[in-house]
């Protein structure tokens, strides 16, 4: 069946991957966050990006538990950190949001297979190298939000969601502690680890 209307109306704001980690801790606060993009086509470019909290209740991290953002395109980090990342409570409300030291990506690169077990992304430069784990995956689902069940609250955004019930966010080869819990997204029941692909951000007319 074709669909009513085939070009969905608006700008375009940046479209890739977005998948990510929210690790909690005993009382249900967050022990540790990742997100990464790998954007493959936005107003300043491509490129790869990675946000992490080592220790979200901090300014600042430590050398094995850091607050960073690390990319290979300074740019792009910098265009998602205003608008997009910026509009995430979870994120823009951290203490460290304003103070992020910016790392240099040298290489990036994912393996395993979203259809099995296990994905990673895998992130690394100047000395660091973080890895991104995804395990037990679930089935894939396809949503399409409106901005009243996105983050930000101001797009529309069309995504391939695969959760995860297991996941780790490693730092030089040490897991982060904290383990993966539920949430909600647009009144379906998911986890806080997520492969996102083939995500898309779109601004509306109206806004």
């Amino acid at each position: 069946m074709p669909l009513p209307e085939p070009i969905t109306p608006g700008v375009v704001d940046w479209t890739g991957e977005n998948p990510g980690i929210l690790l909690k801790n005993a009382d249900d606060g967050f022990a540790a966050m990742a997100l990464f993009f790998r954007v493959a086509w936005s107003p300043v470019g491509q490129g790869q990006v990675l946000l992490l909290y080592g220790r979200p209740e901090d300014v600042e991290g430590t050398s094995d538990a850091p607050n960073l953002l690390m990319s290979d395109n300074r740019d792009l980090a910098d265009f998602l950190m205003k608008n997009f990342i910026g509009k995430l409570a979870a994120f823009a409300n951290a203490p460290a949001f304003a103070h992020l030291p910016h790392v240099l990506a040298q290489s990036v690169h994912s393996s395993g297979d979203p259809h099995g077990h296990r994905y990673t992304e895998r992130i690394a430069g100047e000395g660091l190298a973080v890895e991104l784990v995804w395990e037990d995956l679930e089935a894939p689902r396809a949503l399409e939000l409106t901005p009243e069940q996105v983050g930000t609250g101001e797009h529309t955004m069309s995504t391939l969601l695969i959760p995860a019930r297991s996941a780790q966010i490693l730092v030089n080869g040490r897991s982060l502690p904290g383990t993966v819990g539920r949430r909600v997204q647009a009144g379906m029941e998911t986890t806080t680890a997520f492969l996102y692909f083939s995500e898309t951000w779109v601004i509306p007319p109206e806004a």
